[in-house]
């Protein structure tokens, strides 16, 4: 079912109700009780994280204070204690750094472990599991649930499967038999919109979706149709992205040094888009999604000023962060000062695959843009960097 050539075994870990859980931990009056983090009664705030005896009246995450006071008026409200949470994610993680060195935090209370090299030392995914499962209830004092599979999207969603405190494996055919019955809205990417044009059309179930021919799906999500039917099938490519694969800052930049001040507002607009194409192949190796745009202008007197942009939904979509960028460029000042460096920098980054993220086939993205920037990312990752370079700005700067 994976497109993998060497067969992995990819666990994901989720603590049960974090914040709650943590909160009950430190304050045993509260167990058995319905918490509710974010704010207390009369607050403005949202539902950050509840207990499950909370989750029995109805609320839920996201939900507003007020509206969680009046499904669970006896339940117990909560400010976050973010230093308390960090605190306890840092020992989760030292945790897991025990069982496997490539272990990815997607979140405070969530991450994928390869434990692919593990499984000789404790005898069998279950084993290495259920240690993992004792060592953090042990340590840390909470529970959490798992789920182990051939990749990313099939151990995340076996995670969900069982909460709390569970423990879900699936490999073979038990893809098909635990995958397809699920709601499509569960598989990573759907969400509300894609969701409901899915259903409109009678696609109920991943299995629904799995079943539509994949040139359909193209025709009409573009590019990402293709990468939906993949993921409706249990494919996924992703890697478990450890410390030393991901950016030591949480941002990637590339910037460029004229030999001489240009005036030129088309060459500096070139290189400006030189410097994003090699922003996002990093972007894309890792499989990061940009929050903010940044560019960076030097001029002839080096005076250096930088200027950014958050963007409505994180992109690695070489269309929108050039366009951005440009968009940053203070022509006037180019035009009478000179230029003699440029930079372009992406921070904010997430996963494409973190939770929080929002859901990747509801942002629309040129598919002829996206075609395009992946055509050039095979050719410069098979015949280096120099392979080829766009005839200019209009590609994408129209």
């Amino acid at each position: 079912m994976t497109a993998s050539c060497e067969p992995r075994i990819i666990m994901h870990v989720d603590m049960d109700a974090f914040f709650a859980a943590i909160e009950q931990r430190n304050n045993p009056d509260l167990k058995g009780k319905p918490v509710i983090v974010g704010g207390p009664p009369g607050s403005r705030g949202v539902v950050s994280t509840c207990s499950y005896e909370a989750r029995q009246y109805g609320v839920h995450s996201a939900m507003p204070i007020a509206q969680a006071v009046r499904l669970c008026p006896d339940g117990v409200f909560l400010t976050l204690d973010s230093s308390a949470y960090t605190f306890a994610a840092h020992q989760i993680k030292a945790i897991f750094l025990r069982f496997a060195p490539a272990v990815q935090m997607v979140s405070i209370d969530e991450a994928f472990i390869d434990i692919t090299g593990s499984i000789g030392q404790y005898g069998s995914p279950r084993e290495v599991a259920l240690e993992i499962k004792r060592t953090v209830f042990r340590e840390i004092g909470i529970t959490c649930s798992v789920g182990i599979g051939p990749n990313k999207l099939i151990a995340k969603l076996g995670s969900g499967l069982e909460k709390p405190d569970g423990l879900t494996i699936i490999f073979g055919e038990d893809i098909e038999k635990r995958l397809y019955p699920l709601p499509v809205g569960q598989l990573w990417g759907v969400g509300p919109v894609t969701e409901k044009h899915l259903t409109s059309k009678g696609i109920n179930t991943i299995g629904d979706l799995a079943r539509v021919d994949a040139k359909q799906l193209q025709r009409e999500l573009g590019v990402n149709g293709l990468y939906l039917a993949g993921r409706a099938r249990g494919i996924d490519d992703g890697i478990v992205l450890d410390d030393n694969s991901r950016p030591d800052e949480k941002s990637i930049s590339h910037e460029y040094t004229f030999d001489r001040d240009t005036f030129d507002l088309n060459q500096i607009h070139a290189m400006i888009l030189a410097m994003t194409e090699k922003v996002v192949a990093r972007m894309q190796k890792g499989e990061w999604l940009a929050g903010t745009i940044a560019l960076r202008v030097r001029f002839s007197d080096f005076k250096t000023i930088t200027r950014q942009k958050a963007v409505r939904e994180p992109t690695e979509d070489l269309r929108a962060i050039f366009q951005t960028a440009r968009g940053l460029l203070p022509s006037q000042d180019v035009v009478s000062q000179g230029v003699r460096l440029v930079g372009v920098r992406v921070s904010h980054i997430v996963h494409r695959h973190s939770e929080n993220q929002s859901e990747l086939f509801d942002c629309p993205i040129s598919s002829k843009s996206r075609n395009l920037g992946d055509t050039i990312k095979q050719l410069r990752d098979k015949f280096g960097d120099a392979i080829i370079t766009r005839a200019g700005t209009r590609i994408v700067g129209k």
